[in-house]
């Protein structure tokens, strides 16, 4: 799997031992000073137990967020499983405190969208986020996505192959 990249940002794939590294809140890469952040070990464990299942596919785990400006990471994205047998998956993003506010986030989702998309095993994707998170909900937004659901401090956002998803 090669890395995506809009000029700005290049997402890298993260392989099994890199998993592991990130698991153990370690970045296998150059990276600011604050990342990995809170999030980055559970969504690494995720893959490595979805690899103890065989539920990896390349593609569809962890990419690494580096800012092209200076080649360190800044955070993470990527999709929590394969598609379901629907067709659906659902995806997560976060970035190191120093990055946020630089739409790097947007850029992420933008890239998995692009890429995801044009697997032919992917028609919706998901995004959940916390109520109170206006920035993440201002990513999932920007990058096209309705918001379905809401249940208690959680929202639900999905994007259908074929909606809106401008670069930007």
């Amino acid at each position: 799997m090669a890395a995506l990249s809009d000029g700005v940002i290049e997402l890298v794939p993260v392989d099994p031992a890199q998993a592991q590294e990130l698991a153990l809140g370690r970045c296998p890469l150059p990276a600011v000073a604050d990342y990995p952040h809170a999030d980055t070990a559970a969504t690494a464990r995720m893959l490595r137990d979805s690899l103890g299942i065989d539920n990896w596919v390349p593609g569809f785990g962890i990419y690494l967020i580096v800012r092209l400006a200076d080649g360190l990471v800044v955070g993470d994205a990527g999709f929590h499983t394969p598609p379901d047998l629907r067709g659906g998956a659902e995806i997560g993003y976060g970035l190191a405190p120093s990055a946020r506010g630089s739409g790097f986030a947007a850029r992420a989702v933008r890239l998995l969208l692009e890429w995801g998309f044009a697997q032919p095993s992917l028609s919706s994707v998901i995004g959940e986020t916390a109520a109170d998170n206006a920035a993440s909900i201002r990513v999932l937004e920007a990058c096209g996505f309705t918001r379905i659901a809401a249940s208690g401090d959680r929202e639900r956002y999905r994007l259908q192959r074929g909606g809106r998803s401008s670069r930007g």
